[in-house]
C-alpha cells in the first residue's frame, strides 16, 4: 500500500477492486452533498472534504470504513449511530453492510450547516494585508509540478509526497517556509531557522514588503528544494532516549517481579505512555490512584491506550 498519498484518487487506487468501488461510492455521495466551493484534499493521510473547515474525513480499514466527522456530529446523531461502533471522533461502518447513505447525508449536511456562517481566515485583517504576496505565490506555484495538500491548518505544496513549501502572512512579515531548507545553497543569504535548537530541516524566508519578493529568485529556491527531494536528501528523525521509571512507579516495579516482568515485556512506546501517565500526576495521592488503575493493564500486557486503537 502506498505510504505517501497526495490526492484522493491516489488514495482510492491503492485498494483492491471491491474496496476501491466502495470508496468511489462514498466519495461520490459526499461530493454530491457539499457546496461547489468545497475542497477535496488529503489531510492526515485521509480523503477529506473541506468547506470553511473540515466537513468529514474517511479512511478504509481492513473490515470497516472509518468516518471522522468530529465529536459534535457523532454526539448529535448518537441515536442514528447506535448500531455502529463509535468513539468520540470516529464511526466504524462494517464493509459487509450497505453504505448508510442517509446517515452520511445527515452528518455531512449537519457539518455544512455548522460551518456555513464560519468566517474563513482573513490574513488581511488579523495578520496584515498580504493579499498581493499571496497572489504572487499562487502565480509562482502554478508553474511548478507541486501538489497542494492541507496539513496542520494550512496548505502545503509537496513533491513525491514530501513537503516542499508553505507560506503565510503575519502582522509584520510574510513568510515562506522551505521544509528541506537546511540543504539549500541560499544564494540570497535570507533563510533563517525560526526556532534555534528545535527546528531541524525547515528554514524561513521572511519579507516585510511584497515589493521585495522577487518571483524568479523564489522560484529558483523552490526548484532547488524539489531537487533535494529527488536526490534523497533528508534529515532522519533522531529517537529520544528511552525514559526510565522513577519514584513511586519504580518502587512498585522493584517490589513485584511479575509486575516488573510484564512492564518490561511491553514495547518502549507503551512503557513511555505509562511512565508519563504517572509523572503527570502532581499529588502522591493521584499517583497512587493511577498506579492502582494501570497495574491490571500492565499485568495483562496491554498498553494504556490500547482500547482506543
Amino acid at each position: 500500500m502506498a505510504t505517501s498519498i497526495s490526492t484522493i484518487d491516489e488514495y482510492i487506487n491503492q485498494f483492491d477492486a471491491d474496496k476501491k468501488a466502495y470508496l468511489v461510492k462514498v466519495r461520490q455521495l459526499i461530493a454530491g452533498l457539499v457546496p461547489p466551493s468545497a475542497d477535496e484534499t488529503i489531510s492526515y493521510q485521509m480523503p477529506t472534504f473541506r468547506y470553511k473547515g473540515n466537513i468529514i474525513h474517511f479512511a478504509m480499514n481492513k473490515n470497516h470504513l472509518g468516518l471522522y466527522p468530529g465529536p459534535d456530529a457523532i454526539q448529535h446523531f448518537a441515536t442514528a449511530l447506535k448500531n455502529f461502533k463509535t468513539t468520540k471522533g470516529a464511526i466504524q461502518i462494517p464493509l459487509d453492510q450497505p453504505i448508510p447513505i442517509q446517515v452520511i447525508t445527515d452528518i455531512v449536511n449537519f457539518n455544512i450547516d455548522k460551518l456555513k456562517d464560519k468566517q474563513g481566515p482573513n490574513w488581511y485583517q488579523s495578520r496584515g494585508n498580504w493579499q498581493a504576496a499571496e497572489e504572487l505565490m499562487q502565480q509562482i506555484i502554478v508553474k511548478t509540478s507541486l501538489k497542494k495538500e492541507f496539513k496542520w491548518g494550512s496548505y502545503i505544496y509537496t513533491h513525491r509526497g514530501k513537503n516542499v513549501i508553505g507560506w503565510g502572512g503575519f502582522k509584520n512579515f510574510f513568510s515562506l517556509w522551505f521544509y528541506n531548507g537546511v540543504f539549500l545553497e541560499d544564494k540570497e543569504k535570507q533563510l533563517i531557522s525560526a526556532s534555534e535548537g528545535k527546528t531541524k530541516a525547515l528554514r524561513q524566508w521572511r519579507f516585510e514588503n511584497v515589493k521585495d519578493m522577487n518571483a524568479e529568485k523564489i522560484a529558483a529556491y523552490i526548484q532547488e528544494s524539489i531537487q533535494t527531494i529527488d536526490e534523497g536528501k533528508e534529515l532522519k528523525p533522531t529517537k529520544a532516549p528511552v525514559k526510565a521509571p522513577s519514584g513511586l512507579f519504580l518502587e512498585a516495579l522493584q517490589a513485584d517481579k511479575a509486575f516488573n516482568d510484564s512492564f518490561q515485556a511491553l514495547t518502549p512506546g507503551k512503557q513511555k505512555e505509562y511512565i508519563e501517565y504517572i509523572e503527570e500526576a502532581k499529588q502522591e495521592k493521584t499517583k497512587q490512584s493511577r498506579m492502582e488503575k494501570i497495574k491490571p493493564l500492565i499485568l495483562a500486557k496491554k498498553g494504556l491506550n490500547d482500547k482506543y486503537k
